[in-house]
């Protein structure tokens, strides 16, 4: 998912390190990391619960557990993104048209573009309804 809008703030001559609620780094891409954030309840966190509770992703199978944290093991990663792109690659609707929830992160990327060159026009951030 980070990789993704790190990549459309690029082609819209954005600079993806530059961030508002990050802090960016020469290794952390923060303005993507902003973007993130809009969709991690609707995309993310929704996704990881589907495949949770429906168990596609399985404790003994993919998770390891340590430092007192729960994390995905490789087989787990590739679980949740093969799961991911299948779901980004779904169509839903966006401004009276079909489009993969992809054009959504790309949307998201040029209103922010318009944001910053005109201020006073204000950002309309993604909502879910």
């Amino acid at each position: 998912m980070y990789l993704s809008p790190r990549a459309a703030f690029v082609r819209n001559l954005l600079d993806p390190y530059q961030g508002c609620l990050h802090e960016g780094s020469e290794r952390h891409a923060a303005l993507a990391s902003d973007l993130i954030e809009e969709f991690r309840a609707p995309l993310i966190d929704s996704l990881v619960l589907y495949l949770v509770n429906n168990g596609t992703l399985k404790t003994d199978l993919h998770f390891q557990f340590h430092d007192g944290g729960c994390f995905l093991n490789e087989s787990g990663r590739r679980c949740f993104l093969q799961a991911f792109v299948q779901r980004m690659e779904e169509e839903i609707t966006v401004d009276n048209q079909l489009h993969p929830r992809w054009h959504l992160l790309l949307r998201q990327v040029k209103c922010y573009k318009r944001f910053v060159y005109a201020p006073s026009k204000g950002y309309e951030p993604y909502r879910i309804r």
